[in-house]
């Protein structure tokens, strides 16, 4: 079985090669998703981060105020680390029996879809790495366009990540997404060919 992990950064088009993916009946692992599920009302991260960051940041539907959490680690690099160092190995953990899982159904593709899958080490788990790549100024004035904010907040939160100049040199693959979606597609199921002869090489050594 071959294991890929995806990645980009902000607004790069992660989510649409995700969703192709998908489409094409690959079990994707994704990342977020897990965080959300590990922070669903009354679980026991989600009390641990009452702990630690107050009780604040959950709502009184019971629900994370991800507003509130976000503005305290926003701008506090120790709050972060604090906050990535209780979400990190829980996700590691889920994403870990997902892909034994996946080998024993017999699968032959998987994609770990992590946002942050070079700065939490994660690439450990994947035998390939894919970045969605585009450059920082189509970065920006995309993330303006999506989430209807300013340069300097967009700014803001695309520095919060490792570049995707520094991503992209760090990976097996790339796919640029600076053109159209056509050619975006293109792209895509040149690479998902690509990694499906590979991944099935495996199956068959």
């Amino acid at each position: 079985m071959l294991t890929v992990g995806l990645t980009g950064g902000i607004s790069s088009g992660k989510s649409t090669i995700t969703s192709w993916f998908l489409e094409k009946g690959i079990i994707v692992l994704d990342a977020d998703e897990i965080v959300r599920q590990l922070q669903k009302p009354g679980s026991p991260l989600l009390n641990d981060l009452a702990r630690e960051f107050g009780s604040n940041v959950i709502l009184e539907t019971g629900e994370l105020a991800r507003d509130v959490l976000g503005s305290i680690i926003f701008h506090d690099e120790v709050a972060k680390q604090k906050l990535n160092d209780m979400i990190h190995p829980l996700v590691k953990k889920k994403l870990v029996e997902g892909i034994e899982q996946a080998k024993a159904c017999g699968e032959q593709l998987v994609i770990l879809d992590v946002p942050l899958l070079f700065e939490s080490g994660f690439e450990s788990l994947v035998d390939e790495t894919l970045v969605i790549y585009v450059s920082r100024d189509i970065q920006v004035k995309r993330l303006m366009q999506r989430d209807q904010i300013g340069e300097d907040y967009a700014l803001a939160k695309i520095n919060s990540q490792m570049s995707l100049e520094k991503k992209r040199d760090r990976a097996d693959y790339v796919i640029n997404n600076e053109r159209s979606i056509r050619e975006l597609r293109t792209q895509f199921e040149q690479m998902f060919e690509m990694l499906w002869e590979k991944a099935c090489q495996l199956s068959s050594n």
